[in-house]
């Protein structure tokens, strides 16, 4: 029996810890009441906060998931639990939802009602259901797509039905609907922006450290040392140099080159992001089997068309793995990157760290994170089409 049949026929511990943990949540506080943004909170239970009809549907939903998980995998039964754990996620959104509705007292104009930790540990519970019917479905994509896509599509059609305006986070999101699009934008613009330089910088790097022993310690050296200087440490160390030079030449400082901003935050991410990327590129040269070298120089290859031809489309994979990681690495750092004035969605997490209000910083905090994903998902899919489609069959088998 193979790895593949093996898994359709164990039980699914993945989906019977997430089960386990969405009965708690219905436990503990589901909503937070408070009379104004920054005022203390007194927890709600979910019995109090959901409508008894919806309340008994998701305790349905969450006895179902653990009756699927206890039993022996199989196809059928993964994709109904993937399926039930998609529609717990948007079921527990509605449920806060229309609990904020009817709780909000209306002659309390400051009023806010926030997700409690019920919410979120459903939410997470829904995210190990979905996780462990995703693992034991290896051989249906399909299935594997849909189940993916189908909580984050019903939660975006339950946020443009208005279902969720009452909640203080998405109150927050109304407050700062403008600012909230211009610093979106302006992190992935740095974010991508420094990840395009540092490739530009760090392919070149990876196969000269592949091609020279001699430039392989220096290479590295340099690159890993810069990985381990925290980031706040990175952003100080670059803006007091950058201020000396923007104060001595003034036409830098015209130009936008000054000690805060977007340029020291570039400069950090760019570092940053060459150890990941400089060492998947010398792994990926040297993993090329030493075979497939043989036979293209048996066909009469020059070293060049060696290397473009065999060598480059080999490591293809793996440079596009350490770039992945990069990607992901520098849209969290560049959160951060607000504290010396570069912009992005920290600017959310810093000002609501400030002021005591948790729900701006989620307003930063949730964005930075769905980013990372939508990234690595995109990330994954370019990957899968650039590799060599001899090299995915043989992964796949």
């Amino acid at each position: 029996m193979n790895t593949k049949e093996e898994g359709a026929t164990r039980r699914n511990h993945v989906g019977l810890l997430g089960s386990v943990l969405g009965l708690a949540s219905l436990l503990l506080p589901w909503l937070t009441m408070r009379e104004s943004r920054l005022a203390a909170g007194q927890g709600l239970a979910f019995h109090d906060a959901s409508p008894l009809p919806l309340a008994a549907f998701i305790l349905v939903a969450w006895l179902a998931a653990l009756t699927l998980s206890l039993g022996r995998g199989s196809s059928r039964r993964s994709i109904a639990l993937g399926a039930t754990g998609a529609l717990l996620l948007p079921l527990t959104l509605l449920s806060a939802g229309v609990g904020a509705t009817s709780c909000i007292d209306p002659t309390l104009p400051f009023s806010r009602a926030s997700l409690g930790a019920g919410v979120w540990l459903s939410l997470f519970a829904s995210y190990l259901l979905l996780h462990g019917a995703l693992s034991h479905l290896h051989t249906r994509p399909l299935a594997r797509r849909l189940l993916t896509a189908a909580g984050p599509l019903l939660v975006l059609v339950l946020a443009l039905s208005g279902a969720l305006d009452e909640l203080s986070l998405v109150k927050e999101l109304a407050g700062n609907q403008q600012r909230f699009i211009e610093e979106t934008g302006r992190h992935v613009a740095l974010s991508l922006g420094s990840v395009a330089i540092g490739a530009c910088i760090a392919v070149p790097l990876g196969v000269a450290a592949a091609r020279r022993r001699r430039a392989e310690r220096p290479i590295f050296l340099v690159s890993s040392a810069v990985e381990t200087i925290p980031s706040l440490a990175l952003f100080g160390l670059i803006i007091a140099p950058l201020s000396a030079l923007s104060f001595a030449f003034p036409a830098l400082r015209e130009m936008g080159i000054r000690g805060v901003g977007a340029t020291p935050a570039i400069i950090a991410l760019v570092l940053y992001s060459l150890l990941p990327i400089v060492h998947n590129t010398y792994a990926g040269l040297r993993q090329v089997s030493p075979a497939a070298l043989d036979a293209g120089r048996g066909m009469g290859m020059s070293p060049r068309q060696l290397s473009w031809r065999v060598e480059y489309p080999l490591a293809v994979p793996l440079i596009g793995e350490g770039i992945r990681t990069a990607t992901i690495q520098s849209i969290g750092n560049t959160a951060v990157a607000a504290l010396i004035g570069a912009g992005g969605l920290g600017h959310f997490i810093f000002q609501g760290l400030g002021q005591a209000a948790p729900d701006l910083i989620l307003l930063g905090a949730l964005p930075v994170i769905a980013l990372a994903l939508a990234a690595d998902l995109l990330m994954q899919a370019v990957i899968r089409g650039l590799t060599p489609r001899g090299i995915r069959t043989e992964a796949a088998q």
